[in-house]
């Protein structure tokens, strides 16, 4: 009797760990017959590294899907319903965090459909916005999530569904041939693996058998700050998204952890890995126009006895001074972005191994990730 032929997935940022809970919960290894091994040369414990944008990234989900394309809509709808559920049965300790969001709108008067089918969604008088002007603005409820917790309980429900069986190997993958070398067979058995589930985000540019030129970094910089009184986001969008991610976005993401990400850039084709003290001026200057209760409540207070000072007559204005002594981190990453937008498709056997590709996901990897994983699934099971 043969040994059982594995599935193999590629990658452990969000996207790999999601797709390998689904292939876990479904049909594919509910008689053993399918073995699940995770093959990454970042995990998400590890230091923070740019090219492994899950544990930079905000994260928050706001979806990106326009109003035309039904699948992304799938997608990031599927993936609220399932971490609300989460919340809901876990609460923060889930590594997420319900909350009031707030969109505003510069240069265009109009939303994507989908935030009207948040719980709370309403359409906000713009002249009521304490920040510079704005030409539309709405708000729902939505979720913020911390990264490295929930990338956590991902690593835990993939050990508990398979009994411990599920292994995640430390290996850089040259090539999608490679799984045959001998170097692989060591890792998931002699036997040819099934199917490999490619989820190397940026990765899918280098990686032997892809090369996919068309993929490319985004770089992001944020800035993460100490402010556990903040507990609603939000976005100021600056321009059109045009079906995806475009135009200047600000925000303000708080996690439960009292931990607020202050952002950002949309820097195409950067791979400078490192913080420009510049870029974090205007992200501290952008996020204090949309959000001012970020100053610390006793910087702001006025004075006893109802007689300003010159500390009080000083607050406000573009003086983001009082933001300096919160901050914890610079942070950059590369959101793993691709012309035409995500790739989730069955392609090309290798060596009698069935492949299927799931990345390109850019800043939208988050949001979407419960409902990408479930198109693997949908494709494994037609195998």
């Amino acid at each position: 009797m043969s040994a059982p032929s594995p599935i193999v997935v590629l990658g452990a940022g969000i996207i790999g760990l999601t797709a390998a809970v689904r292939i876990l919960e479904s049909d594919l290894c509910k008689t053993g017959q399918h073995p699940v091994h995770i093959i990454a040369d970042h995990l998400p414990d590890d230091p923070l590294d740019a090219y492994y944008a899950s544990t930079i990234a905000g994260a928050h989900h706001l979806s990106f899907a326009d109003d035309n394309n039904e699948r992304e809509r799938r997608w990031d709808r599927k993936t609220f319903q399932i971490m609300y559920d989460e919340w809901r049965k876990l609460g923060e300790a889930s590594g997420l965090m319900v909350l009031k969001q707030t969109e505003l709108y510069v240069g265009t008067k109009t939303h994507l459909k989908i935030f009207e089918e948040h719980p709370d969604f309403t359409v906000v008088d713009p002249s009521t916005v304490s920040s510079p002007p704005v030409d539309h603005s709405i708000s729902f409820t939505s979720l913020t999530m911390t990264p490295i917790v929930y990338l956590r309980r991902l690593l835990a429900r993939i050990a508990e569904l398979s009994g411990g069986t599920a292994r995640i190997h430390r290996y850089r993958l040259p090539s999608l041939s490679a799984l045959s070398s001998p170097e692989v067979r060591a890792l998931i058995g002699e036997t040819p693996a099934r199917a490999v589930v490619v989820c190397v985000g940026l990765g899918a540019r280098t990686l032997g058998g892809v090369a996919d030129v068309s993929v490319f970094p985004t770089r992001g910089q944020v800035v993460k700050v100490r402010a556990p009184w903040v507990r609603a986001g939000w976005t100021r969008q600056v321009g059109a998204l045009h079906g995806g991610e475009a135009g200047e976005r600000t925000y303000v993401i708080p996690r439960p952890d009292g931990e607020v990400i202050l952002g950002g850039t949309r820097e195409i084709g950067d791979y400078c890995p490192y913080p420009r003290q510049a870029t974090r001026a205007d992200i501290l200057r952008r996020a204090l126009e949309i959000c001012p209760a970020l100053r610390p409540a006793h910087q702001t207070a006025p004075p006893l006895g109802g007689v300003p000072d010159a500390r009080w007559l000083a607050v406000g204005g573009d003086d983001v001074s009082p933001l300096h002594g919160l901050v914890v981190q610079d942070l950059v990453g590369f959101r793993p972005s691709r012309e035409g937008g995500v790739r989730l498709e069955r392609g090309d056997d290798v060596d009698g191994t069935a492949v299927c590709y799931c990345y390109g996901h850019g800043g939208a990897g988050w949001q979407s990730c419960w409902g990408t994983a479930d198109e693997v699934v949908e494709l494994l099971l037609k195998l």
